[in-house]
């Protein structure tokens, strides 16, 4: 198993941008003598909704402060960026860096960013996959041509060369559609913890089908799985309280970047099944008891709860690298600090991790 944690500008109400992202990096060193495997970032573009606009200048700095960690997308929005273009980045990224780095790419959700971006988003699909086809293409340092439907170029050749051992590509799923275009692409599969395990199970199942993968091949690949939140405390009280005190936050600044009210999704060609998650967003704002319940499947509680947990979806949903999400909107640096100091110390070593923690 890996562990890592997402490395985000996030924090009290006040703070200037600045802080925000000096704070991350101070976030991501420390991450680093704790002992976690890698630090991940989240593109979001024009609201206070995880402001990396940049994953690529992220990474490359956190790169340079913190030589040996791995780095992690979750995601990169491809449909927001020219493929020979970023390429480029990922393998200059690939040569700054000592780690490796584990990709994951996605087709974005948000009628905000689509708009001000000028992408279509009923074309994502296809966008999606003819950028795979190119990005994979590119990273070998091989000259190659292309003619798609949407991207047409002469003979190409990238430089600098990447070094693909350390670049690894996972492909978000969020429904049965995208596991299985994810499966047709050959793409290993990133997890988010927004679905049931029933479900996830199911987009699993679905993507071994259409990659022709067996069981043996699924649980090498080591899916990563972005959990949030991940509030570690003392006791499951504690850790509860403070889940329903910073979380809501968290949901709300989620509703108005997705202009969830407005339901676009189910109008919108290949994003019909984003309705039903997102129609739970108000809930997770105002009912208490639906979020204690969807508190059940994140990382909430004593060590020993999250590690039970963690044991399930490494056996259920062949989850290798868990990616913990210990920045909520409010809360301050002392209290994730803590968070993911105790995750360290009490979790790490019950998977065979070594931990500075102490």
């Amino acid at each position: 198993m890996k562990f890592g944690f997402a490395s985000t500008p996030v924090g009290p109400r006040g703070q200037s941008d600045e802080q925000l992202y000096r704070e991350a990096v101070e976030d991501a060193r420390f991450g680093q003598a704790l002992g976690f495997d890698s630090a991940w970032a989240l593109e979001h573009h024009f609201t206070p909704y995880f402001p990396q606009p940049d994953l690529v200048v992220y990474l490359s700095h956190i790169a340079a402060q913190c030589p040996g960690l791995g780095l992690g997308t979750c995601v990169i929005v491809l449909p927001w960026h020219h493929p020979l273009r970023l390429a480029e980045q990922i393998a200059m990224l690939s040569l700054l860096s000592q780690g490796d780095l584990y990709l994951g790419i996605g087709r974005g959700t948000a009628r905000y960013e689509f708009d001000r971006l000028g992408v279509d988003m009923t074309q994502t699909r296809g966008i999606f996959r003819e950028m795979v086809e190119i990005i994979r293409q590119g990273l070998t340092g091989e000259p190659f041509s292309y003619e798609g439907e949407h991207f047409r170029f002469p003979e190409t050749r990238l430089r600098p060369k990447a070094n693909l051992e350390r670049i690894k590509l996972f492909g978000a799923i969020g429904s049965p559609e995208s596991a299985s275009v994810m499966g047709d692409l050959g793409l290993p599969v990133i997890h988010t913890s927004n679905f049931p395990d029933e479900m996830a199970e199911g987009f699993v199942r679905t993507w071994q089908q259409h990659s022709g993968a067996t069981d043996a091949e699924t649980a090498a690949y080591g899916f990563p799985m972005m959990i949030n939140p991940t509030i570690v405390a003392p006791t499951d009280k504690e850790a509860r309280e403070l889940a329903h005190e910073y979380y809501p936050n968290f949901a709300r600044t989620q509703m108005e970047h997705y202009e969830s009210r407005d339901d676009y999704w189910k109008n919108v060609r290949g994003y019909e099944a984003h309705s039903r998650f997102f129609a739970n967003l108000a809930r997770l704002v105002s009912d208490a008891d639906f979020r204690d319940r969807f508190f059940d499947n994140k990382l909430v509680g004593t060590p020993e709860r999250i590690i039970r947990r963690i044991e399930t979806i490494r056996d259920k949903l062949q989850v290798g690298h868990v990616v913990t999400v210990h920045t909520q909107y409010e809360m301050d640096q002392s209290l994730r600090r803590r968070s993911m100091q105790m995750f360290a110390q009490e979790v790490l070593p019950h998977f065979g991790k070594s931990s500075a923690a102490a």
